[in-house]
């Protein structure tokens, strides 16, 4: 009888410490989880602010003046004159939709 109490009080205390150890595990992975949650949503901040100033500076840099300015600057453009266009093809000639002379 002795050992029989023995050995179910040793399966006892060792089913309690699997499941303290199990809760433990199972806390720790759920604490890990919620950190990673936190630094997922800060990235997720992050890039929806990067995103906004993205698109302001694209539409900063569509503006009519800005695309003058650099045209004028970096590549030296400036408004064509009638005597400087050059028409391209045939004057009798109709073009097809297609591109096809025939």
């Amino acid at each position: 009888m002795k050992g029989r109490f023995l050995t179910l009080w040793t399966v006892a205390v060792m089913a309690t410490a699997l499941s303290f150890i199990v809760h433990l595990t199972l806390r720790f992975e759920t604490v890990r989880l919620g950190y990673d949650v936190g630094r997922a949503r800060e990235q997720e901040r992050m890039l929806i602010e990067q995103r906004r100033l993205l698109a302001i500076e694209a539409a900063t840099l569509r503006e009519a003046d800005r695309v003058e300015t650099v045209a004028r600057s970096s590549f030296q453009m400036d408004v064509v004159t009638p005597p400087r266009v050059i028409a391209v093809g045939k004057s009798g000639e109709t073009s097809r939709p297609s591109g096809r002379t025939e």
